[in-house]
């Protein structure tokens, strides 16, 4: 690993770590976020990951374009066209994902979700993401 990706990964876990493992809710570090690219702003407290996400959420996988993890407003924006969210259980797609620390996510922008075989279509999607999957 390259010493630029170290220094990234570092600086990742010191910033946002707190925000992804609140020690209320300790079942949320079953997070990863991959991308092609990363960017840190240190001064909103924002990281942008750009082209290819994959984000990883217990079971659950969420994949696209772009994504934005704000410290500040406590949230992860995934934006694709679609981006689409997959596990055991469900499969759905949307323009935009917000994920919440409390583990709750919206759906925005011709959402969609199959959850056990019920069909779901809407502008905005309120989700509870499950610790049991």
């Amino acid at each position: 690993m390259s010493q630029k990706y170290k220094i990234l990964s570092i600086v990742f876990v010191c910033l946002y770590l707190p925000f992804v493992v609140p020690e209320e809710n300790a079942s949320f570090r079953n997070i990863s976020i991959q991308s092609d690219k990363v960017t840190i702003d240190e001064e909103t407290r924002q990281l942008a990951f750009k082209n290819n996400i994959k984000i990883k959420i217990n079971s659950y996988i969420i994949k696209g374009s772009n994504a934005l993890l704000n410290h500040k407003d406590e949230k992860l924006e995934i934006y694709g066209n679609p981006a689409t969210i997959k596990s055991n259980t469900i499969d759905g797609e949307a323009e935009l994902f917000i994920i919440y620390p409390n583990k709750s996510m919206n759906l925005i922008g011709n959402a969609k979700l199959l959850n056990k075989g019920n069909s779901i279509s809407s502008n905005l999607i309120a989700y509870k993401i499950s610790s049991n999957e």
